[in-house]
């Protein structure tokens, strides 16, 4: 190995350590915020239980809009959660093999834990983020709706939060899930949109005019009512968390 090369290996590998240091004390530092109110919060934001009739609405937009080709819509956000789930689960978190916080030897002292979960083994990357950023791109990219897209970002970010805020995952895991997610949905959304154009009619659209023809198809008050529906379950796990950390204070 040339001198020029030894010395580029010894810079990256320097430059990652510091990168390494630097996720771990802006994990630490965003750890540190919490509260009773918010430990109630966080914990349920990051169970898929809780956004259920967010979920429901959603499905209800695109069964409702879509009408057959919804089936094939949602047949498409599930297969592109099932595998931004199996490669974070089951391809980078075996390959990279990084602790999560809560599993380091040092910074697992160091973490605020919820109620005591520490999660698996491995947290690079994170699923959580993973899928949350993909079905928000991926909704985002079909309904093309502002009011929407703001909530669908809003909650994938929530979601991914929370997972810092538990413990159970560093900034770099976060990151780099979300951009797992992000890029396999705008993937599987080219592929989605050459299907639809062979297999489905949509009225007044052509190659050129695709994208928007799809998004006019949901119109403005179904994502309306969807992205209210987000918010409205937000408002609600807000509320518990008052009532539970009040009811723990008395």
């Amino acid at each position: 190995m040339c001198a020029s090369t030894r010395c580029r290996s010894a810079f990256l590998l320097v430059d990652m350590e510091n990168i390494i240091e630097l996720d771990k004390h802006l994990t630490l530092w965003l750890n540190s915020w919490h509260s009773d109110f918010f430990d109630y919060f966080y914990y349920m934001v990051t169970s898929t239980t809780a956004w259920i009739p967010f979920f429901v609405v959603l499905a209800w937009m695109v069964f409702r809009k879509q009408g057959v080709q919804g089936l094939f819509t949602l047949i498409c956000v599930g297969l592109l959660i099932v595998v931004a789930d199996q490669l974070a689960s089951h391809v980078f978190k075996p390959l990279f093999e990084r602790p999560r916080p809560s599993h380091d030897d040092v910074m697992q002292w160091m973490v605020h834990l919820v109620n005591g979960r520490r999660g698996g083994e491995f947290g690079f990357v994170s699923s959580h983020a993973a899928n949350s950023f993909a079905l928000a791109t991926f909704m985002m990219l079909v309904v093309r709706n502002g009011f929407l897209s703001l909530s669908l970002f809003t909650w994938a970010l929530l979601n991914s939060y929370s997972r810092i805020y538990n413990g159970m995952h560093f900034v770099g895991d976060i990151l780099c899930g979300a951009l797992l997610g992000i890029i396999l949905s705008v993937i599987t959304y080219q592929i989605y949109l050459r299907l639809v154009y062979h297999f489905f009619v949509i009225p007044h659209h052509n190659k050129r005019t695709l994208k928007s023809g799809l998004g006019r198809m949901f119109g403005s008050d179904a994502p309306l009512i969807a992205g209210m529906s987000m918010w409205f379950s937000l408002a609600i796990l807000l509320i518990i968390s008052a009532l539970l950390c009040k009811y723990h204070m008395a």
